[in-house]
């Protein structure tokens, strides 16, 4: 139950470092905030953004409608910047966001992924398709934004977060992105998919004295499938990793 509450409130303050754009070091006394109040601050912060200037970005967004996507697209890029049209999506169909970002490059996609809020664009997520959420995942691989790729693969069709989890050859990126998922079983229930090579590559790595606290966080939501398959996976592999693995598991 702690660990779950210590996950909540991370989550919470990198979900408000990332919408207003600060550093870790940056406003310490939200450290003394509980999750719930984090999470209200948050709601708080976000609803400011959007009805501070309402009127504006429910114009944009009629006017919107009577232009060819492509140029909305260019509109956006050239002229919004991301964190406007990052805005101005939330007053937008999913549909209709959908069709305009299908015309940004992927790196203009990736900036204006990193000034979203996953858990208010759901459905805009699930519409995305597969080819331009990947090259848009790869991008803020890049960046290395693992709590912007966490925080969408939340809401991604596990499909397609299945098929996405392949691609990503470096363990450590994968590790660091279950990390900072907040429904981590529902990605560790791939994990049995992978493969005993795939998992031992994944759990020798996630051993690493650097990855360690990360990956004890992820295994604390293994069912008992998950444990047994790593497990005959180290035994095949390289027995000697085995005491580590225990120490990991270890409640």
């Amino acid at each position: 139950m702690m660990s779950d509450d210590k996950e909540k409130k991370d989550f919470e303050l990198h979900s408000i470092r990332n919408l207003l754009g600060i550093s870790a070091s940056e406003l310490p006394f939200l450290m003394r905030l509980e999750a719930g109040e984090l999470s209200a601050l948050k709601n708080q912060i976000l609803l400011s953004m959007q009805n501070g200037q309402r009127e504006i970005f429910v114009t944009i967004a009629k006017v919107s409608r009577y232009m060819p996507n492509f140029l909305n697209a260019k509109v956006s890029q050239d002229i919004l910047g991301p964190q406007i049209t990052a805005n101005l999506s939330y007053f937008l169909t999913p549909k209709e966001a959908i069709a305009i970002a299908g015309y940004f490059p992927t790196k203009f996609f990736a900036d204006v992924i990193e000034h979203l809020v996953p858990e208010k664009i759901s459905e805009m997520i699930r519409l995305t398709p597969f080819d331009q959420m990947r090259k848009a995942v790869n991008e803020l691989l890049e960046r290395k934004s693992y709590f912007v790729i966490g925080s969408v693969m939340d809401y991604t069709p596990i499909e397609s977060v299945d098929k996405i989890a392949r691609g990503i050859a470096d363990p450590e990126h994968l590790i660091h992105i279950t990390y900072n998922c907040q429904d981590k079983k529902r990605v560790l229930a791939l994990f049995r998919e992978f493969g005993e090579k795939r998992i031992f590559e994944v759990i020798t790595k996630g051993m690493t004295e650097e990855l360690f606290g990360e990956m004890k966080v992820i295994y604390e939501h293994a069912d008992q499938l998950l444990v047994e398959f790593t497990q005959k996976a180290i035994a095949e592999n390289d027995p000697s990793q085995m005491s580590l693995f225990e120490k990991l598991i270890q409640k």
